[in-house]
């Protein structure tokens, strides 16, 4: 059975005919209604959303400690000034629920901390330096 209704849209009003469907029949029963060619834009598909794109994360440089892979930083373990060796866990990064640790690659003094506990990063984006 069809109804008709009428609907408001931005403050335009459209008179609707809605097929009612119950079980045992088939939209393929119903009338279609032309529609004319000036209101055919009313109902075309929105423009696609763009989405932002995020800047890459910058390159490393020479002593640059990065992220494996992308997550959120839990806990920085380390600070400025501070001698590290090889092997030390430097944060805790936590990427699909799963917590690791960055270990430093080399010894040395951290001499640079890019991130702070709860931000973002990417998978090979510097996050600090050891010289």
């Amino acid at each position: 059975m069809t109804r008709l209704f009428k609907v408001t849209v931005n403050g335009r009003e459209y008179d609707v005919a809605v097929l009612e469907v119950t079980p045992g029949s088939t939209a393929a029963s119903a009338p279609v209604m032309p529609m004319p060619a000036s209101e055919a834009s009313v109902f075309s598909a929105p423009p696609p959303v763009r989405t932002p794109v995020p800047a890459p994360a910058t390159a490393a440089g020479a002593g640059d400690e990065v992220a494996q892979m992308g997550g959120v930083v839990v806990q920085v373990e380390v600070k400025v000034g501070q001698i590290v060796a090889k092997g030390d866990s430097l944060l805790v990064l936590e990427a699909m629920k799963m917590k690791n640790h960055l270990l430093a690659s080399r010894a040395g003094t951290v001499t640079r901390v890019m991130v702070a506990a709860g931000d973002a990063v990417e998978g090979g984006q510097p996050v600090m330096t050891i010289q």
